[in-house]
């Protein structure tokens, strides 16, 4: 075991509280519902965002997996209050870009209480074809997401855990000045 399970707790809530906070900003919270999923085997989700973030340590992978249909081009016109008439390919993907952004960020900063020095990327879309290349990774650790508007599951997220060596870390928190970014592109 290369990662403590101390760490691996913490990984998930941080993982389920970011995706909350990011999906329902802006939004009716009411409307929504979050659960999480054991794997993500067998979603219809044509494509996803991924992003990572890592230190000298360890990888954490992030993924938002979606597909352009009625349902989410509906929700992204109510969140950006424009027809979905006029949410095209450019306008989704660009919101959706944002909320990887956002949520890494998240990740990020509630990470860094325990771990400084984390690098970030930014987000890249691909198709779910590339899914198959996360089993060669081997991670530590893995958790997976569902977002459901209006009882519609919309969204669905992961997060990956790739350790470099092993890792004892506590999630005691570092006495660190405290950052105000939500994760800033860092150029590294």
């Amino acid at each position: 075991m290369l990662v403590n399970e101390e760490f691996k707790s913490e990984l998930k809530q941080i993982f389920k509280s970011g995706y909350e906070e990011t999906i329902l900003s802006g939004t009716d919270k009411d409307r929504w519902q979050i659960k999480e999923k054991t794997s993500l085997n067998n979603i219809k989700e044509e494509e996803f965002y991924v992003l990572t973030m890592s230190s000298q340590l360890f990888r954490i992978i992030v993924l938002l997996h979606f597909t352009i249909s009625d349902d989410t081009k509906q929700f992204v016109s109510e969140v950006l209050n424009i027809p979905a008439s006029n949410v095209d390919n450019e306008k989704f993907y660009d919101y959706l870009g944002e909320i990887g952004n956002s949520f890494l960020g998240s990740i990020k900063r509630d990470i860094g209480h325990y771990v400084p020095s984390l690098g970030m990327s930014t987000p890249n879309r691909l198709n779910k074809g590339c899914l198959k290349y996360m089993d060669i990774l081997d991670s530590d650790f893995e958790a997976h997401a569902v977002a459901a508007f209006d009882d519609i599951e919309l969204f669905y997220s992961s997060v990956y855990l790739i350790a470099d060596e092993e890792l004892n870390i506590s999630t005691t928190r570092l006495n660190i000045e405290e950052e105000t970014d939500s994760g800033e592109l860092e150029m590294f």
